[in-house]
C-alpha cells in the first residue's frame, strides 16, 4: 500500500484547455498496481519508545522546537515511500490526453467543499488504479510522499508529513509529540497525533488531499478505512483518495453513501477505455520514441495503425497489458521491436479474453529468459532461484541480499531482471514485480502450465528456507557485533552507542540477508516440503551448532524478538511428533523466550549473561550452552531444576487491576480505567503481546467471546474488535457513561449505566453496526456494576436499592433480587446469581425466575466469589475464606480458611481451584483435595484470572505487571510432592570464605547449608527460636555465626557443624534489630542500644545506649563497630576495646544504610545506602581522623574493601532495580552485568567477596557465585 500526503491550497485548478496534450512524457510505460509491501525493515525511525515520553536533551533558545523536531524525526514511521515515489516517477503518470472525463471529475470532487470526504476508486488488478492516483497526487503539486504496509505506521507517517507541511501543522502536532506519549495503537495515533491536535483549529487548516493506493494489499484495511472515515468526519478540510481492488470492499463500502463517493473503473465504456490505450500506444510505439528508447537500432521503425488495433483488442481495458506490451516491444535487452511485437501479436491471434491474453503475454516475455523446451537445467534452476526469491520474499530484498541469501551471483542476477524488465522493475536496486497478476500467474500451476517457466512454491520456499538455515549456521555467533567491556552488558542502545555502532555497522556485522534469514526463514518452512530430508537436517542446526541463542541475539538486536514465538511454533509444527532432543530444544526455546522476553529484548547479551543463569537446570537449553556461559558470568546456584509454572512476566504498563481470558483460552486481555487508561491482548499459550488500545481518562469493556472491546468516555462508546481496529461505531448517550457491559457476538447487545440513573440498551448487530438504540431502564445506582450473564439472556445491574434482574431478550423486568446488597456476579454458565452486602448477608438467586437459593448470614463480607456451574461461594470474612456449597437445597459450610489476612479477591477456577489473593501473597487451593496447592508473592492488590480450559492462570498487580503461569504444572508439583507448606527464609547470612550459607526461618528455625551444592547439601537444622529469624552474622574466621528472633533470644552456632553453642537473650520485650560477629565479640542492635559478648566467655562486656537498626559492622579486625541510629540519621563508631564512640556522622535524613564496610586500615567507613527521597542507592565514605564524609570511594577504595563483591576484578553489588551492576574503571556509570528475573521479587540481599546471597519475597535463596578470572 502506498500513501501520498498532499495539499492543494496554493495552485489553480487547470483547465481542460490547459491540459498536458502536448506534453512529452519522461518515460514510456504505465505503472498499474501498488507497492506490494515495503517490509519493517525499511522502516525508518525507532528512537521514539511506544508508551512514553522520549528523553530529549535540551540546549539553547530554541529547545523546544528542537526537541519537536527530534520528537517527529525519531517516530517509527515508513522509509519506503520515497523511494516509491522515485519508482512511481520512473513509471509515470497517466498518459497525457488519457483518462481525460474521470480526472476532470476527481478535479472537481477534491476542489468543492460540499463534496464528500472521501473518494473510492475501484477496479480489478491491472485496469490503471494506481497510475491515476500518482496522477491526481501528481497534479496536487506536492513532493511529500512516502508508504505504509500496515495501520501499525499509517497515521504516524501521516503527522510525519504533515508536520512538515506547513507551520500550523508543525506547532500543533509538535506539541502533541511533546505532551503525549505515543503508543503502538493506530487509533491512539490517529487521536493524538492528528484529530486531538488539529480538531480546535480545524477552520483554519488549509485544504489537504491524502492519496492512499493499493488498500487491497494491506492487512488491516478495515481499520485504515474506519480512521480515514473518522479524519475527513472530523477535519472537513481533508480529503481522501483511495484506489482498491473491488474484493477489499464489503457490500456496504463499494457503493457510493454519505461521507464516500465511489467510482468503478472497470464500468468505463470500453471505446473510452480503448481511446486512451489507442493514444498512449500510438506515442510510444512511434518512430520518433522508438528510435530514443533504441538509438543504435539499424533501421528505423514503428508500429502499424494494424498493429496497434490488434494490442489495443489484446489489451481489454487494461492498461498494464498495454504498458507491458510497450516495455517488450522495446526492450533493450533484444533491440529488435519488430520481431518482438509479431511474438506478441501471434501468442494474442487465437482470440482469447483479456485474463487470458495476460496468461500468454507472460509467457511470452518469459521466453526471454527460459526458451521454450529448455534443457538447460542450470539456466532454469538459476531463473527460478532468482524469480522465486523475488517473489515469495516475505519482505523485497535488494540484489545484494538475494545473491547472498541464495548463493548467486550478482552479476547472472542482473542478466535474468535485464531479460525481465518488461515485468520486474528495480528501483534502488530492490527489484518487485510491477504487478500483482504476474506474481499470481508464476506461481499458479493452471496458469503457467510451462514446469520451466513457473515458480513452485512449496520447492522454492523449502530451497529458501534451507538458505536461510545455511546462512545462520556459517554467521551466527555470541557477540556477533563484538562488542567490548562494559557495553555488551547495556541495553541493545545504550552499547552500541557507547562503541560507536551505527546503522551501517550493524549491517556490516549483520548483512541485511542474514537479518532476513533470522527474522523470516518461519514464512518459508511454514510453506515447505515437510518431507525435505535437506531441510530437516539444516533446521537441526539449531541443536547442532548450538545457533538458538545467537538467534535470539540476533532478533534482540534487529528489534525482531517477537517473530521468536511464532518461528519456534512453525518449527515444531514442522518436525514430526515423535520425541527428540531437538523438539525438547525448542521446546525449551519457546518457554525460555516468554519468560526472559523483557531481558532480552532490552540487551541481546543479556540472552547468555542473565537469561540462561536463571534457565530451569535440568532443560536440555541449559545443558547445552551452560559451559560456555560459566566463563562468561556468574554462577547461580538455588535456580529450580524444571521449568516452573510461571510462564511469563508481562508489563502492561500501568496498574493492572481487570484480567479476562478468552472463551477458547487462546488470549486473555488486561486492562485499567480512567487514568491512563490501556487495555492489552496477549497470547495465552506464550504471554506474547496481540494487541492495544489507549484511551487516556477513558473505562473499557470486553465481550465474554472477545468480539467487542468499548471504551467510554463522557457521553461517548468507541467500540473495536479485540485486535485494536476501531470499528467507525460510536454510540452517542445522553448523559456521561459511568459502566458498560457487553453481550456476546450472537446477540450484539451493549449496555450502558449513565449518570442520569438510566440504562441504555444498544443493537449492535452486523445489520446495524452503527447501534441502535432498543430501550431503557431507570433506578441505576451512579457507579454501580452493570453486567451481562454468559449467554446473554439476563442483565443485571445496582440499582438505587439493591439488585435488579432483567430478561434482555423479552426486554422485561425478571425480579428485585435483594434491597441492601451492594454486589453481585453471575456465574460462568449463566445459570445463578449470587448478592451481597458488606455487612450482613450473602444470597444466592436462579438467573431464570430470579427466585432465592439460599442465604448465608455473614458480616462482614469482604468479597464473594461463585463458581463456574454456581453450586460453590466463596466469601471473604477479614482475616479468612469460607467456601460454601449447595446439597439438597441448603447452603452448607464445607471449608474454612483461617489465613490472618484480610483478602482481597477471590476467584474459581473451572475445576473448582479457588484463589485467594491478599495484599501479598496468592493461595491456590483445591477444594477438592482440600488442601492448598501452592503460593505466590505478591506486592500488591492482584486481580486474578483462569482460562476455561483450566491451563492458564493470570494474575494482574498494581504496579502493571501481569504474570501468567501453567495451572497444570501447579497442580502436578503440589499433588505429586504432598508435602505441607514449608516455612518461609525471614534472614540470610554468608560465611567470608563462601562455603556456608545459614538461612534463618519464619516459625524460628535455623539451618545451616553447604553453599557448593545448596540446596541439597544441608549440614544442620535447629528449632530453639519460638519467633521469626530477625537477623543471621558469620563471624570472620567462620567458626562461628550468630541469630536473633523477633523475641529478642540470641542463638550462638558453630559455623562448621551448625551445633548450637549459646543461648543469649538481648531483651525479653524484643525490639531486636541485628546481630554481628567478630572472631571474638557478638554485637546486638535493636530498640534497647548496641550490647556485646565476648564469645568465649559469653559475657555481656558492653551496652550502648541509644535506638540502632541494622546494619552493624565490624572492622576487620574486630577493634571498631560501626552502627546506625534508628531515631536519627547519623552513623556511630565505637571503639570495641575501649568501649568508647569515637566519632558519629550526620547522614541525610532520607537515606536508609543498606551495607556499611570499613578499609583494611580502619581509615575510613565506607557506607552504601538508600535515598528514599529520590529513590537513588549512593556510596558515602567517612574519614575517622577528619570526621568528615566524602561523595563515593574510589574505584581503587572499592577494591579495598574487605567484603566488596568482585566480578572479574570489578565491583559489584545489587542495585535499586534488584539488577547486579559493576563499578567498571573505564566508565563513568555502574552497569549491570546481571539483570535479575523479576518474578524472583529481592527482598534482602548479603554480600561476600566472591558471592551474593539473594533471598527473594517468597522465601527462595539463590546464591550467586561471582566470576575471579
Amino acid at each position: 500500500m502506498v500513501l501520498y500526503v498532499l495539499s492543494y491550497l496554493a495552485f489553480e485548478v487547470p483547465s481542460m484547455s490547459q491540459n498536458t496534450s502536448h506534453q512529452t512524457p519522461e518515460n514510456p510505460g504505465v505503472h498499474t498496481g501498488g507497492a506490494a509491501s515495503f517490509g519493517n525493515a525499511n522502516f525508518t525511525g525507532g528512537g521514539h519508545a511506544f508508551g512514553s515520553n522520549s528523553t530529549v536533551n535540551n540546549y539553547g533558545p530554541d529547545a523546544n522546537e528542537l526537541k519537536k523536531h527530534q520528537l517527529i524525526t525519531t517516530l517509527p514511521r515508513a522509509e519506503a515511500g520515497r523511494k516509491v515515489y522515485e519508482h512511481e516517477k520512473q513509471s509515470g503518470s497517466c498518459f497525457p490526453g488519457t483518462r481525460q472525463a474521470l480526472f476532470q471529475k476527481m478535479k472537481e470532487w477534491a476542489t468543492n467543499p460540499n463534496e464528500f470526504g472521501m473518494y473510492v476508486l475501484s477496479g480489478l488488478a491491472g485496469i490503471g488504479k494506481s497510475t491515476v492516483a500518482y496522477t491526481i497526487a501528481d497534479w496536487a503539486d506536492e513532493h511529500h510522499h512516502l508508504g505504509a504496509e500496515s495501520a501499525k505506521l499509517f497515521f504516524i507517517t501521516i503527522a510525519y508529513n504533515l508536520y512538515h507541511f506547513n507551520e500550523k501543522f508543525k506547532r500543533t502536532i509538535g506539541e502533541a509529540l511533546v505532551t503525549k506519549a505515543i503508543t503502538e495503537s493506530p487509533q491512539d495515533q490517529l487521536d493524538a497525533l492528528i484529530l486531538d491536535p488539529l480538531k480546535p483549529i480545524r477552520n483554519a487548516l488549509p485544504p489537504t488531499l491524502i492519496v492512499v493506493d493499493a488498500l487491497d494489499e494491506c492487512d488491516d484495511k478495515g481499520f485504515i478505512l474506519t480512521g480515514l472515515r473518522q479524519l475527513v468526519q472530523a477535519l472537513p478540510s481533508f480529503k481522501v483518495i483511495l484506489t482498491t481492488q473491488p474484493e477489499a470492499l464489503s457490500n456496504d463500502d463499494s457503493t457510493t453513501q454519505e461521507g464516500r463517493k465511489v467510482f468503478l473503473l472497470h464500468d468505463i465504456d470500453a471505446d473510452v477505455v480503448n481511446e486512451d490505450i489507442r493514444i498512449y500506444l500510438k506515442y510510444y510505439l512511434s518512430a520518433k520514441q522508438v528510435k530514443a528508447k533504441l538509438p543504435h537500432l539499424e533501421e528505423q521503425w514503428c508500429a502499424s495503425d494494424a498493429q496497434v488495433e490488434l494490442l489495443i483488442q489484446a489489451s481489454g481495458k487494461l492498461f498494464i497489458m498495454a504498458s507491458t506490451a510497450v516495455r517488450y516491444i522495446l526492450d533493450t535487452f533484444w533491440s529488435a521491436p519488430d520481431s518482438q511485437i509479431k511474438e506478441l501479436l501471434d501468442a494474442f491471434a487465437q482470440g482469447r479474453t483479456p485474463f487470458d491474453n495476460l496468461v500468454d503475454f507472460y509467457t511470452i516475455i518469459l521466453r526471454s529468459a527460459i526458451p521454450d523446451k529448455c534443457r538447460d537445467t542450470r539456466l532454469v534452476e538459476r531463473y527460478q532461484a532468482i524469480v522465486g526469491t523475488i517473489v515469495l520474499a516475505q519482505v523485497p530484498l535488494h540484489v545484494q541480499s538475494i545473491a547472498r541469501l541464495m548463493d548467486i551471483g550478482v552479476n547472472q542476477i542482473r542478466v535474468v531482471l535485464r531479460q525481465l524488465q518488461s515485468v520486474i522493475s528495480v528501483a534502488d536496486d530492490i527489484p518487485r514485480a510491477y504487478h500483482k497478476s504476474f506474481v499470481d500467474y508464476i506461481t499458479d500451476s493452471e496458469q503457467c502450465e510451462d514446469i520451466n517457466l513457473r515458480i513452485d512454491p512449496t520447492k522454492r520456499h523449502t530451497r529458501i528456507a534451507r538458505r536461510c538455515f545455511e546462512m545462520m549456521g556459517k554467521h551466527l555467533k555470541f557477540n556477533i557485533l563484538e562488542l567490548g567491556i562494559p557495553a555488551r552488558f547495556m541495553s541493545n542502545e545504550e552499547g552500541l552507542a557507547k562503541d560507536g555502532i551505527s546503522d551501517a555497522k550493524l549491517q556490516e556485522k549483520i548483512p541485511l540477508a542474514l537479518q532476513y534469514a533470522c527474522a523470516y526463514w518461519d514464512g518459508h518452512l511454514r510453506s515447505a516440503n515437510i518431507d525435505d530430508a535437506d531441510l530437516v537436517k539444516e533446521l537441526e542446526k539449531f541443536d547442532n551448532e548450538r545457533m538458538l541463542l545467537p538467534w535470539f541475539e540476533v532478533l534482540s538486536l534487529i528489534r525482531k524478538l517477537d517473530s521468536a514465538h511464532r518461528a519456534i511454533r512453525v518449527a515444531l509444527k514442522f518436525l514430526k511428533p515423535t520425541a527428540s532432543d531437538f523438539r525438547q530444544l525448542l521446546s525449551d526455546g519457546l518457554r525460555f523466550i516468554s519468560k526472559f522476553y523483557q531481558i532480552i529484548e532490552r540487551s541481546a547479551l543479556q540472552t547468555y549473561y542473565s537469561a540462561l543463569l536463571f534457565t530451569p537446570t535440568d532443560s536440555l537449553l541449559y545443558r547445552r550452552n551452560i559451559d560456555d556461559a560459566l566463563h562468561r558470568g556468574c554462577n547461580v546456584i538455588g535456580t529450580t531444576n524444571q521449568w516452573d509454572a510461571l510462564i511469563a512476566n508481562l508489563s502492561h504498563g500501568n496498574q493492572g487491576d481487570n484480567i479476562q481470558f478468552s472463551l477458547d483460552s487462546t488470549m486473555f486481555v488486561s486492562w485499567n480505567n480512567e487514568i491512563k487508561a490501556m487495555l492489552k491482548v496477549w497470547d495465552a499459550v506464550t504471554g506474547t503481546p496481540i494487541s492495544m488500545i489507549k484511551g487516556g481518562s477513558c473505562s473499557f469493556a470486553i465481550a465474554n467471546d472477545f468480539s467487542t472491546v468499548a471504551s467510554f468516555e463522557n457521553n461517548a462508546i468507541t467500540l473495536y474488535d479485540v485486535n485494536g481496529s476501531e470499528r467507525g461505531a460510536t454510540l452517542t448517550t445522553s448523559a456521561k457513561v459511568l459502566a458498560v457491559a457487553i453481550s456476546s457476538e450472537s446477540l450484539g447487545w451493549i449496555a450502558a449505566g449513565l449518570s442520569d440513573g438510566t440504562i441504555s440498551l444498544w443493537d449492535t448487530k452486523e445489520d446495524s453496526q452503527d447501534g441502535k438504540p432498543i430501550g431503557s431502564f431507570g433506578d441505576y445506582r451512579d457507579g454501580g456494576r452493570l453486567e451481562f450473564s454468559a449467554t446473554g439472556a439476563r442483565l443485571a445491574y445496582l440499582a438505587k436499592k439493591g439488585v435488579k434482574l432483567w430478561d434482555v431478550i423479552q426486554r422485561e423486568f425478571v425480579a428485585d433480587l435483594d434491597l441492601v446488597s451492594h454486589d453481585f456476579a453471575f456465574s460462568r454458565d449463566g445459570s445463578r446469581i449470587v448478592s451481597w452486602h458488606e455487612c450482613s448477608v450473602v444470597k444466592l438467586w436462579d438467573c431464570a425466575d430470579g427466585q432465592p437459593v439460599g442465604t448465608i448470614e455473614k458480616s462482614p463480607v469482604d468479597v464473594v466469589a461463585i463458581s463456574d456451574n454456581g453450586y460453590l461461594l466463596a466469601i471473604g470474612c477479614r482475616n479468612s475464606v469460607q467456601v460454601w456449597g449447595e446439597n439438597h437445597g441448603n447452603l452448607l459450610q464445607a471449608v474454612n480458611l483461617d489465613l490472618r489476612k484480610l483478602t482481597w479477591s477471590l476467584a474459581f477456577s473451572p475445576d473448582d481451584i479457588l484463589a485467594i489473593a491478599t495484599k501479598s501473597d496468592v493461595k491456590l487451593y483445591s477444594i477438592k483435595h482440600r488442601s492448598f496447592l501452592c503460593t505466590l508473592s505478591t506486592s500488591s492488590y492482584p486481580a486474578l484470572a483462569f482460562s476455561l480450559d483450566c491451563t492458564r492462570f493470570a494474575v494482574g498487580y498494581l504496579s502493571g505487571t501481569v504474570s501468567l503461569s501453567d495451572i497444570r504444572v501447579i497442580e502436578s508439583s503440589s499433588l505429586s510432592s504432598n508435602q505441607q507448606e514449608s516455612s518461609r527464609v525471614t534472614a540470610l547470612a554468608l560465611s567470608c570464605n563462601c562455603s556456608r550459607v545459614a538461612c534463618g526461618f519464619e516459625d524460628g528455625a535455623v539451618e545451616l547449608w553447604e553453599t557448593d551444592d545448596f540446596p541439597k547439601r544441608r549440614i544442620a537444622a535447629h528449632r530453639h527460636h519460638q519467633l521469626l529469624i530477625m537477623t543471621l552474622g558469620f563471624s570472620p574466621d567462620g567458626r562461628q555465626f550468630a541469630s536473633g528472633s523477633y523475641e529478642g533470644n540470641i542463638n550462638l552456632w558453630d559455623g562448621e557443624d551448625g551445633a548450637r553453642r549459646a543461648d543469649l537473650q538481648y531483651s525479653k520485650d524484643g525490639g531486636l534489630r541485628g546481630v554481628e560477629v567478630s572472631n571474638s565479640i557478638l554485637a546486638a542492635a535493636g530498640d534497647l542500644g548496641i550490647s556485646l559478648w565476648d564469645c568465649k566467655t559469653l559475657d555481656r562486656i558492653q551496652k550502648f545506649d541509644e535506638s540502632f537498626t541494622t546494619p552493624l559492622s565490624f572492622s576487620a579486625d574486630g577493634a571498631l563497630l560501626a552502627a546506625s541510629a534508628s531515631t536519627s540519621a547519623s552513623i556511630t563508631v565505637f571503639d570495641v576495646k575501649r568501649h568508647t564512640a569515637i566519632a558519629t556522622f550526620e547522614n541525610n535524613k532520607t537515606a536508609r544504610p543498606h551495607t556499611m564496610a570499613f578499609l583494611t586500615d580502619n581509615s575510613q567507613l565506607v557506607v552504601w545506602q538508600y535515598d528514599r527521597y529520590d529513590s537513588k542507592f549512593d556510596f558515602l565514605t567517612f574519614d575517622i581522623v577528619s570526621k568528615k564524609a566524602i561523595r563515593g570511594p574510589s574505584f581503587e577504595k572499592f577494591i579495598q574493601l574487605p567484603d566488596m563483591p568482585l566480578w572479574h576484578g570489578v565491583p559489584v553489588w545489587v542495585n535499586k532495580e534488584r539488577d547486579l551492576e559493576a563499578l567498571f574503571s573505564q566508565h563513568d556509570e555502574p552497569v549491570p552485568v546481571l539483570w535479575i528475573p523479576r518474578e524472583l521479587d529481592v527482598r534482602k540481599w548479603v554480600q561476600r567477596r566472591s558471592m551474593i546471597g539473594i533471598l527473594c519475597e517468597d522465601g527462595r535463596v539463590v546464591l550467586l557465585r561471582l566470576p575471579t578470572g
